[in-house]
């Protein structure tokens, strides 16, 4: 084999490695926006129990900033839809911690017995029998 003959067969393996390389990396990078794209992007740290997710971290605060999570127990106040705590419906009454579900907002508004308070991530709640409560304006999560 001549010297030329040499280089050139270094030269293309070299171009079959780096094309190899950038169809593994192309690959990579399009199954990560697919996956960003459609939603399915998981949080680390998720607990599945009976094909329900729930974050294994409860912290209300991480660092001094809202931590948005659903632990088990959790109830999701629907934006608009009023609700009745009582013994025996699906809210039940007692005393509640109010989590912002939107972590971009550290306050919210409720209806509680009729009038609208503002309320911040974090706050107390005691909802007794037969109160109704409402989220104004957004989703609010009762722990």
């Amino acid at each position: 084999m001549t010297t030329e003959q040499i280089v050139i067969l270094v030269l293309a393996i070299a171009l079959a490695a780096a094309l190899v390389c950038a169809i593994v990396a192309y690959a990579k990078y399009r199954a990560t926006k697919k996956q960003d794209g459609s939603g399915n992007r998981y949080a680390q740290e998720v607990v599945l129990k009976d094909g329900v997710r729930y974050s294994a971290d409860a912290s209300v605060e991480r660092g001094g900033a809202v931590n948005v999570t659903h632990a088990e127990g959790d109830f999701v106040l629907a934006a608009g839809k009023t609700y009745r705590a009582q013994r025996e419906g699906e809210l039940l009454p007692g005393t509640y911690t109010l989590l912002a579900s939107n972590d971009a907002a550290h306050t919210f508004k409720l209806r509680v017995g009729g009038l609208v308070r503002n309320f911040s991530h974090g706050d107390t709640l005691v909802l007794k029998d037969g109160e109704e409560i409402c989220a104004v304006s957004g989703s609010v999560i009762l722990r």
